[in-house]
């Protein structure tokens, strides 16, 4: 039997194999196609590299992340790197052809590529002239149609494969069930040894917490970051405007957050990654892509602001904290409003029947050789390869190697069942993006031992209670805002407003007076400390920002620039303020509030739309409690918006007016 331990501790300077490393090497390097099926942070990595090093044929390692290749590279110990090379587009013309001639010499025996460099017909020539023995799949997952996070390009690893003489497969990935086990041998076309360590991370409390609304979020979160007392801290958020906002609130509670989008240049992405290694900064709030290959162990927490889009997802970014093994948290911040969107849009991914139409008939128009530009025009709204991907998938076509920018796509005459397949793969996809949404809000929902639930889901039996969730084993309530009572609201919330827009030191714009008004964590610090700070914390949201919006339609409030270039509001001394009443539900004039009843069923009917479009009763009992007698006071009340006031309010006027 092969000495593994001491090549792994010569080479890496580990004393010992985690669980499921050692039989991974052995499998590979006896040339035995093996699935590792293992969670974030159990070194997967080191597997396939130790196996590098000890097989007689180079390595190819097939790899999703090629901004992240060269660090990989870079990271690895000295004698291994020092054999280690990668390939992609970032290098300069003819670089390819000369670090594969250093493999072909047999100076190397790593090379990283990205799935798609096996489009390249020359590419994969050179490659098997060389005599690659090992293919090495990272995140093997990609390859499922059917799975979180499909990759058209991962299709064609088989194809190559047997262009590569069928070397010997190593799929790597830590989110596969049962059935997309079998899935991904089927596209592979292997038999599988599968070696399957335990998805359980006993060192990660997993919590979810219920919020209302993004104020709860904010509050929980603050408490969170707190108590981690200068732990590092990934913060993930649905889009890259919520991931700026959320960064700004916490920097204003005194943290010291990043954030972390696509939209940011290369330049400045690497310096928030290289911060957050070196703990200059605490926290990063990021979209999803951050923390892929980012070496940082000591993550604290994790925590989703909103609901990832399958648990599998979830497993993933969650498993980005405690990869050191000690105690570190996670939490998911679920709420009733964020699993109706994650229904209503979960489906969106998957193309219409029109859509792979549409592709077809251009591929078919196109002859042999289809521009990628043109087949991206036809669906600007999707990926035209996952398109392409899913007509392979019926058999209507045939994607081959690239030549240069243009694809081969090869059009078969169409089986006679065409549109059935058409129609059973899109209902298939429809039904299983369904599915990935109702078991990531079943896992929220349901007051079952978390752990236990993740390993159900990935085909292991875990009795519970585990001790390291919020179901086994309840924290101490989380804060969820100031408890104080809020004041009661001025008797005119207008010059209220305006009195307390004058007083502040620092101008702030709408945004944060709103919230520095509703006295919200979100805040910025300058306003928290003003006497404007909870001035209107009775009023909801939507009326704190109808009334600022009344100040500025009349002229008290203007939306100025500093010389910085912030927007921000100041009153205009000279312009009036407008009256802003507000009145108790019992002091509503009931006869008058009949009248209006009434004026509102004649309107409806001349008008041809049901009562409650012309106005809701809320806005009729607000008319009848607080009796405006101008435009500007008929603008301050709830449901009364331009369009309403230029169509109803003269009428409105009069007949509050005959009413006194």
């Amino acid at each position: 039997m092969t000495d593994l331990a001491s090549p792994l501790r010569e080479l890496f300077g580990f004393a010992c194999f985690r669980p499921g490393q050692e039989k991974v090497v052995r499998a590979a390097v006896e040339s035995r196609d093996t699935l590792a099926l293992m969670p974030t942070g159990s070194g997967k990595s080191l597997t396939y590299q130790l196996a590098a090093m000890l097989r007689p044929e180079p390595t190819l390692v097939l790899s999703p992340l090629i901004a992240l290749m060269k660090d990989q590279v870079d990271k690895l110990p000295p004698q291994v790197a020092a054999t280690a090379t990668f390939v992609n587009s970032s290098l300069a013309p003819g670089e390819s052809a000369t670090r594969l001639a250093k493999v072909a010499a047999g100076k190397t025996r790593i090379v990283y590529a990205a799935p798609e460099r096996l489009r390249q017909a020359r590419f994969v020539e050179m490659l098997a002239e060389v005599g690659i023995g090992l293919v090495v799949v990272d995140e093997v997952h990609c390859v499922s149609m059917w799975g979180h996070d499909f990759r058209p390009d991962y299709l064609f690893i088989r194809h190559a494969l047997a262009q590569l003489g069928e070397p010997t497969v190593l799929g790597m990935t830590a989110t596969a069930t049962p059935v997309m086990a079998r899935e991904i041998g089927d596209a592979l076309g292997r038999r599988f040894e599968v070696v399957h360590t335990s998805v359980a991370r006993p060192n990660l409390r997993y919590d979810v917490a219920q919020v209302a609304n993004s104020e709860e979020r904010v509050a929980i979160l603050v408490d969170r970051l707190h108590a981690l007392r200068g732990g590092s801290a990934i913060v993930y958020a649905r889009s890259r405007r919520s991931t700026e906002e959320l960064a700004r609130v916490l920097r204003s509670h005194g943290f010291r957050v990043d954030h972390y989008h696509a939209g940011l240049d290369a330049e400045e992405r690497t310096r928030i990654q290289d911060d957050f290694i070196i703990g200059r900064t605490q926290a990063v709030v990021a979209t999803t892509a951050f923390g892929m290959g980012i070496d940082k162990p000591d993550v604290r927490l994790v925590c989703l602001v909103n609901y990832p889009s399958s648990l599998e997802e979830y497993v993933q970014m969650v498993g980005r904290a405690g990869r050191d093994g000690k105690p570190s948290e996670t939490l998911l911040l679920a709420s009733p409003s964020d699993a109706s969107a994650l229904r209503r849009f979960a489906t969106s991914d998957v193309p219409e029947a029109a859509e792979l139409r549409a592709v077809y008939r251009a591929c078919r128009e196109a002859g042999s050789l289809v521009d990628p530009g043109e087949l991206a025009a036809v669906v600007p709204e999707r990926d035209f390869r996952v398109v392409v991907g899913m007509l392979e998938q019926a058999g209507l076509l045939r994607r081959g190697f690239d030549e240069g920018r243009r694809l081969r796509i090869d059009v078969p005459p169409p089986p006679e069942d065409s549109g059935e397949r058409v129609v059973g793969l899109l209902e298939r996809a429809g039904l299983v993006a369904e599915a990935r949404a109702e078991h990531i809000v079943a896992f929220a929902e349901t007051r079952l031992c978390r752990h236990e639930q993740v390993a159900a889901h990935f085909g292991e039996e875990l009795p519970g209670p585990c001790g390291m969730c919020d179901v086994c084993a309840p924290v101490t309530q989380i804060s969820r805002g100031s408890s104080d009572p809020p004041p009661p609201l001025p008797e005119d919330p207008g010059e209220a407003i305006v009195e307390a827009v004058a007083s502040l030191r620092w101008r702030l714009g709408r945004q944060s007076l709103i919230a520095t008004l509703r006295g919200s964590l979100k805040a910025p610090q300058s306003g928290r400390r003003s006497l404007a700070y909870r001035l209107l914390a009775g009023a909801s949201d939507a009326d704190v920002r109808r009334w600022v919006q009344l100040l500025e339609l009349s002229g008290a409030l203007v939306e100025t620039t500093t010389p910085e270039g912030y927007r921000v509001l100041q009153v205009d001394p000279a312009a009036p303020v407008p009256r802003i009443a507000t009145a108790p539900a019992d002091d509503v004039d009931d006869a008058l509030a009949a009248r209006l009843r009434g004026w509102r069923l004649q309107r409806s009917q001349e008008d041809a739309v049901p009562a409650y479009i012309v106005l809701h009763d809320a806005t009729l009992r607000e008319l009848a409690a607080v009796r405006p007698r101008t435009m500007s006071e008929l603008a301050s009340i709830k449901g009364l918006g331009p369009t309403k006031l230029e169509r109803y309010g003269d009428d409105l006027l009069a007949l509050l007016g005959s009413a006194s």
